[in-house]
């Protein structure tokens, strides 16, 4: 099917040629085979070597319209297996590449299509599975945060309190929704992220604004910025602001870790190429993540600091799936290494 779908156009025009050289073959064989004196045409042949000619020829007619019939049923077959595609909702088929000027267009738009339904789906999945772990962690927060409103009101309708005991209790009820607010402020940060304004600039630029942007922070000088050799040009396609809110989260946990380590620092390293895809790495000496904790770090509200709201990382995997690109954590001696790799 490959070597049809090929050379589709070539295999239809031989055969085409053949079906009528056979036809006109079979035809004179059979005119000749029915002549009483065929000699005055310069044919010393018998009838019975005309009536055998004229059979092979019409064999060969027919061989060759049903090889006709297979190859004008290819393109149809071919439809057929791409509609059962998107009927089984099979992600992984492609058809093979082809430079038939008639059938290689068809095939490369199939092809298209499938790919463009992989990415959908695989993108309404990811999506789909993030909001659940939302909700799933939401609804916990919201029942952890009510539940003592519901007690304190429940024990204050059925006692008599004091002035003092109610100002306790109404001032604890405010603590906890004060809490679900700023939970459901957090939350919109997470479920409300703009679409990328999609746009060329340098990662050299996009360092200098992340110096910048970190130059207030206690540790600012423990901050190194490095750009590999072949990467001193290096141009991102992507929402700059987008991409520097990324970073700055991954920065303030990396400089948390080495919070009160003597030695303690963090690097950013680029490299990679437009062609190769471009990768970011922030990299900090601090205490190593445990392998239980390398996929919690980055589910929304998870945090291992005592006031943190546990939607920076959270937040910056989510920016770089809206890029189509990855945000990936490896811990291991000496260095933990977060990894930001752009699509090619």
């Amino acid at each position: 099917m490959a070597s049809n779908s090929r050379y589709f156009t070539r295999h239809v025009v031989v055969t085409l040629v053949l079906v009528t050289l056979a036809a006109v073959g079979a035809t004179l064989c059979i005119c000749a085979a029915c002549t009483t004196d065929f000699s005055r045409f310069g044919f010393q042949f018998s009838h019975v070597t005309f009536t055998l000619l004229a059979i092979v020829f019409v064999v060969l007619w027919l061989w060759m319209i049903r090889r006709l019939w297979k190859l004008i049923r290819l393109p149809l077959r071919q439809t057929e297996y791409f509609v059962g595609a998107m009927e089984s909702r099979d992600t992984t088929m492609r058809f093979p590449g082809s430079d038939d000027p008639v059938l290689g267009t068809v095939l490369d738009d199939m092809n298209r299509v499938l790919r463009a339904y992989c990415a959908d789906r695989f993108a309404m999945e990811s999506q789909r599975q993030y909001y659940d772990r939302i909700l799933r962690v939401m609804t916990h927060e919201l029942r952890n945060s009510v539940t003592p409103i519901i007690s304190l009101t429940d024990w204050m309708q059925s006692n008599t309190i004091s002035n003092e005991d109610m100002k306790e209790s109404l001032t604890i009820i405010h603590q906890q929704a004060d809490g679900i607010r700023s939970f459901l402020s957090h939350y919109q940060e997470l479920t409300h992220l703009p679409e990328p304004l999609w746009a060329d600039f340098s990662v050299r630029v996009l360092f200098d604004g992340l110096r910048v942007a970190l130059s207030g922070e206690p540790d600012a000088n423990r901050i190194h910025f490095d750009i590999s050799p072949q990467g001193a040009d290096l141009i991102v396609h992507a929402d700059e602001k987008l991409i520097r809110l990324a970073l700055l989260n991954i920065i303030r946990n990396a400089l948390h870790a080495i919070e009160g380590q003597a030695d303690g620092h963090v690097s950013l390293l680029a490299s990679g190429s437009p062609a190769d895809g471009i990768r970011i790495v922030v990299s900090n000496n601090g205490p190593l993540i445990p392998p239980a904790q390398m996929e919690l770090i980055f589910q929304p509200f998870y945090s291992t600091k005592k006031e943190g709201t546990g939607i920076g990382l959270a937040l910056s995997r989510r920016i770089m799936e809206l890029h189509g690109g990855t945000l990936t954590c490896d811990s291991n001696p000496p260095l933990t290494l977060f990894t930001l790799a752009f699509p090619a």
